[in-house]
């Protein structure tokens, strides 16, 4: 993630210490020798100008920016960074007043503001580190209690305290929703527990990366397997190609696939021949595979082997966009929505070097974001995080801050797994511009409608599944 900070004074300096290596961090500043000096405490980019220039900022890269700190001293530059950075969409903005009777001048842009003392490090750091609550010193500065949100993609999820092995910090508290727990050997940490860590100043690099690092699950959180659905008349080369794809490139441990079996003495082509079960073979070769053939349309079987094999992932051959309307599309995601799992919805473009996924603010979405970061990640691809935001005369004038929101949480997500999301914020026809963007890449990775779609009311997934060229992961709010 990529921070500006406009100012190269004491605050600065403080703060690059505290920050975390995922951030890239361009320190702007008039004088070279405090430049020279922020250089000194850390790998960073220094510009030599006036921060409070768009030509500067924009130089800077505040139109790629998730934060941008105002700390010269001078209030009027400050105050105009902070203006800049605002209109530029950037999530996180702070300011330190030169003049602390000027604080109210900061907080009425909305911006969070801290007295230039020997604590604004620890007020700035919380405002720019995602899962960083807060922290203090104690023990005459030689120790630091440090708050961290727990995120759902960390190592640590599942593991005990026993496990963690650590001479340097112990983990003293644990707010979990609003039960209040006092941990002990046994305690294991769970996603989202808000964690109080105490240990040595000297070790608050060490601390930090074990609390706020993040690991690909996709698709651990669903299931160990990836199951393949082979139905009379797929492409079952191109099918199985992607669901060993996705098996290999991902945590995933195993794979399923399942077939038609032809009845005793059908020889009209309505099962799997065995010709295409040697294929399967074939194709599968080096995984640990099963095969399961099964009387009848295979899809009737999925909610059965869901509740036996651990699946994670469900894949499905699906028909390219002219033979795959609306109401086709609505009728298979029906079907898909009582699985409860992820399905792909595979048209051959594995291997997935361009991820799209649109970025909304909803339990749904923040799914669909994490599986795409998950895959991004183990698969080493490039993410593009598609902010729609309807026309102004549908909406209201907020809309805009609530699509920056949302991407901006998504590339919080992604710089953990050091996947680098680039955003795009359009107006107009969602349908439209997120085919586009998702015909330009491999996958698209969108969450699962709740509402079961009806022909009076198909929602936005079918409409796109009938239309995007490249394969859709459709991913539900487990």
């Amino acid at each position: 993630m990529r921070a500006i900070i406009v100012g190269a004074r004491g605050a600065t300096r403080d703060l690059l210490r505290r920050l975390s290596e995922r951030w890239q961090v361009v320190v702007i500043d008039h004088d070279p020798d405090l430049l020279a000096r922020a250089r000194s405490v850390r790998d960073v980019e220094t510009i030599q100008g006036d921060g409070s220039s768009r030509v500067v900022l924009e130089r800077a890269g505040v139109a790629e920016a998730e934060a941008v700190v105002a700390a010269s001293g001078d209030d009027a530059t400050n105050l105009e960074v902070c203006r800049i950075a605002l209109a530029a969409g950037v999530r996180r903005v702070a300011g330190v007043p030169a003049d602390a009777a000027r604080m109210p001048e900061y907080r009425s842009l909305g911006v969070p503001a801290f007295s230039p003392d020997t604590l604004t490090a620890r007020g700035l750091e919380t405002v720019l580190e995602p899962r960083r609550i807060s922290s203090t010193t104690f023990a005459d500065g030689k120790a630091e209690a440090i708050e961290f949100r727990l995120g759902e993609d960390s190592p640590l999820r599942g593991m005990t305290l026993r496990d963690l092995h650590s001479e340097s910090y112990l983990v003293a508290a644990i707010l979990r929703g609003e039960q209040f727990i006092v941990p002990h050997g046994d305690t294991s940490l769970q996603g989202g527990d808000l964690v109080t860590v105490v240990g040595s100043a000297a070790d608050f690099s060490r601390i930090v990366a074990t609390f706020t690092s993040g690991t690909a699950r996709f698709p651990l959180d669903f299931g160990k397997g990836v199951l393949a659905v082979v139905i009379p008349g797929n492409d079952i080369r191109q099918l199985i190609g992607e669901a060993v794809d996705l098996t290999r490139n991902s945590p995933a441990e195993s794979l399923v696939v399942l077939y038609q079996e032809p009845a005793g003495g059908d020889t009209s082509g309505s099962g799997a021949s065995s010709q295409d079960v040697e294929e399967i073979r074939a194709l599968t070769r080096g995984l640990d595979a099963q095969l399961r053939p099964v009387s009848g349309d295979p899809r009737r079987h999925v909610g059965a082997m869901i509740a036996t094999e651990n699946i994670g992932v469900v894949v499905l051959a699906t028909p390219p966009p002219a033979a795959f309307g609306a109401v086709r599309a609505a009728r298979s995601l029906r079907r898909s929505q009582a699985w409860q799992r992820p399905v792909m919805f595979a048209r051959g473009t594995h291997p997935y070097r361009e991820v799209i996924a649109p970025a909304r603010d909803t339990p749904s979405g923040l799914a669909a974001a994490r599986a795409a970061i998950d895959l991004a990640a183990d698969g080493r691809a490039s993410l593009t995080g598609v902010a729609v935001v309807p026309p102004a005369f549908v909406v209201g004038s907020d809309e805009r801050e609530h699509a920056m929101r949302a991407l901006g949480r998504m590339r919080e997500e992604a710089a953990v797994l050091d996947v680098t999301v680039r955003r795009e914020v359009q107006r107009g026809n969602p349908v439209r511009l997120i085919t586009a963007a998702a015909n330009a890449g491999h996958l698209l990775v969108v969450g699962m409608p709740h509402r079961r779609p009806t022909l009076l009311t198909l929602g936005i997934v079918p409409h796109l599944l009938a239309r995007v060229e490249v394969s859709v992961l459709v991913v539900p709010y487990s």
